[in-house]
């Protein structure tokens, strides 16, 4: 539900501001979070495509019948346990994502409107711990889950 609404709040953000951006918006940004690529606003529909598309795909994966590869044999407990866990990798990273994505959007609008300059310097460390503390915990949690006899 939490990525459902990041989704719904890229789309929004890209409707509701998309008519007043001027024809060239900042379109790429350096590591410090500054813009250092211009393209057109369009492109902002292009990456609501990839939010849509990507949010789609990560769903699917909750359709997909259990398939754990392991260097060892695992019991049916153990490879229902590393499902279950890698599943809530999946949705924690889709939330992440969903709403990265919501922020950079809105962030690129307001660029383009003049309000904001760049993405902000915090931007690029919190994206990268938020993303590896979810990677790292999860696969920690998977990773001990496999090693018990």
């Amino acid at each position: 539900m939490l990525a459902a609404l990041g989704v719904v709040a890229s789309v929004g953000v890209v409707a509701d501001l998309y008519s007043r951006l001027p024809a060239r918006i900042p379109t790429h940004f350096n590591a410090e979070g500054v813009a250092d690529g211009f393209g057109a606003r369009s492109t902002l529909w292009v990456l609501v495509g990839v939010v849509v598309w990507s949010y789609g795909m990560l769903s699917v994966i909750n359709f997909l019948p259990v398939t754990v590869n392991s260097p060892k044999p695992l019991t049916v407990a153990q490879r229902e346990a590393v499902w279950t866990d890698a599943l809530a990798l999946v949705g924690w990273i889709k939330v992440e994502m969903a709403w990265l994505m919501a922020y950079l959007l809105f962030a690129m609008a307001r660029n383009g409107l003049g309000r904001q300059a760049g993405l902000g310097a915090a931007f690029a460390p919190v994206l990268m711990v938020v993303i590896l503390g979810t990677c790292g915990f999860y696969l920690a949690k998977i990773f001990r889950l496999m090693r018990e006899s």
